[in-house]
């Protein structure tokens, strides 16, 4: 009698919870329906700030506000090189028009200081568009899925115009600019703060998709892309640089980027000794074209024991990553 009183109390508190959380669901789907969300797909002389995006779709948000997109206005570099924004050229990329374009976009008047933002990539026709199906149970503004936009190399081309032209010559099979620049996670798209937002996200699956950082190499990526090559006969060192991306290295339209090789002399001691640096940049016709190769002879002495390369990418200021090292014919990322 006991055990049947205690299963008839637990199927009772049971079939509570499940009320209570249909009652939750139910109060949520009407709080988000009668709440306003028309700001986030609205443009007039204002539009959405990245922020707003940012109170639902926090990891995103967050990747963004620490990429050269966010600060594509306000990097001093930027700033110096437009006389203080006087060249409006240049503007069109740095600060895009607030809505996805199938061309290089018009600048904006508004808002300059969020760069390229959410909304210059992810508005069109009233909705707010990416690659993915919404896997949330409500949707708190129009949603668009066109995977055959997010997940094509055009839509980085509009304004990476040189680099796009360099990558459409490579008619080998190829990585797109996102499955190199924008990392690979899965998670789900929005995360929640507390209280209705911790019953809409708990509907939502984790799906695969990429980080907003847009990052160059990094240590995240496969090995190969570059490969260093240092190889003695006698008095004479070989260096062989041998470029895998789809891509000039370097690439870049405008702005300070350069490649600095390296090459050391080791001695009996162990000591390392600077014999000579050469640079790698498109202003000096020296930059490798994709799959293309560029190699250096080199006169060391014979007392020299082994030879170390390194080859580091420099843009402004202290802003260097060492994209490979070798030594003596064995080469590693």
């Amino acid at each position: 009698m006991l055990l049947k009183m205690c299963s008839r109390l637990c199927d009772s508190r049971r079939q509570s919870i499940r009320r209570l959380a249909i009652a939750a669901i139910a109060l949520t789907t009407c709080l988000v329906g009668c709440a306003s969300f028309e700001y986030l797909t609205h443009v007039s002389d204002t539009f959405p700030q990245a922020k707003a995006c940012g109170k639902c779709h926090i990891d995103i948000y967050e990747e963004w506000s620490q990429s050269d997109h966010a600060g594509a206005y306000t990097n001093p570099h930027f700033q110096a090189a437009t006389n203080d924004y006087a060249f409006g050229d240049c503007l069109s990329c740095h600060v895009p028009q607030a809505r996805l374009t199938a061309g290089t976009p018009e600048s904006r008047s508004g808002k300059r200081e969020e760069g390229i933002t959410c909304v210059s990539c992810h508005l069109e026709e009233g909705m707010l568009s990416g690659p993915l199906e919404p896997t949330g149970k409500v949707h708190p503004h129009p949603i668009g899925v066109r995977p055959e936009v997010y997940r094509n190399s055009d839509i980085c081309g509009r304004c990476h115009e040189g680099t796009m032209q360099q990558w459409k010559s490579v008619e080998t099979e190829k990585n797109t600019c996102q499955e190199c620049h924008m990392e690979s996670i899965t998670r789900k798209v929005t995360q929640a703060t507390g209280g209705v937002s911790n019953v809409l996200v708990a509907m939502e699956k984790e799906v695969s998709q990429r980080r907003h950082g847009f990052h160059i190499l990094n240590d995240t990526q496969p090995p190969g892309l570059i490969t260093l090559i240092a190889m003695r006969s006698g008095s004479t060192v070989e260096v062989r640089i041998e470029n895998h991306l789809p891509h000039d290295l370097p690439t870049g339209d405008f702005g300070f980027r350069i490649l600095t090789l390296e090459i050391f002399a080791l001695d009996t001691s162990g000591n390392s000794v600077p014999i000579k640096t050469l640079e790698l940049a498109r202003e000096l016709g020296t930059s490798i074209p994709p799959h293309g190769t560029r190699v250096w002879s080199v006169d060391v002495d014979g007392d020299v024991q082994a030879v170390r390369t390194v080859l580091t990418r420099r843009s402004y200021d202290q802003d260097t990553l060492v994209l490979a090292r070798s030594e003596m014919g064995e080469a590693r990322r």
